[in-house]
């Protein structure tokens, strides 16, 4: 865990632990077409703009949402919003 820890906080962007720790959950959700480009931009609090550039910047690859894939944003991000509220009410 600490070699995760060290890499987290080691990310340029963003000024605390959680916010870089969202971005990576996020992310995770993104590329794995859990979440729509639209949703991650909402839950990282940024714009589509800001959020295509940083990804492009990063050169991360993501797509968009068909369908039967956006069925699963629902359950995925209910599944993160309660794990970022029991991680705030710590």
């Amino acid at each position: 865990m600490q070699e995760i820890e060290k890499v987290v906080w080691g990310f340029p962007l963003f000024k605390t632990y959680e916010e870089k720790e969202r971005f990576f959950k996020v992310l995770g959700l993104l590329v794995s077409h859990q979440i729509t480009f639209e949703k991650a931009a909402e839950l990282l609090k940024l714009d589509r703009e800001k959020l295509a550039f940083l990804l492009d910047l990063l050169e991360i690859d993501y797509s968009f949402l068909d369908e039967e894939e956006a069925n699963l944003e629902r359950r995925a991000v209910k599944k993160l919003l309660e794990e970022l509220k029991s991680e705030d009410s710590l």
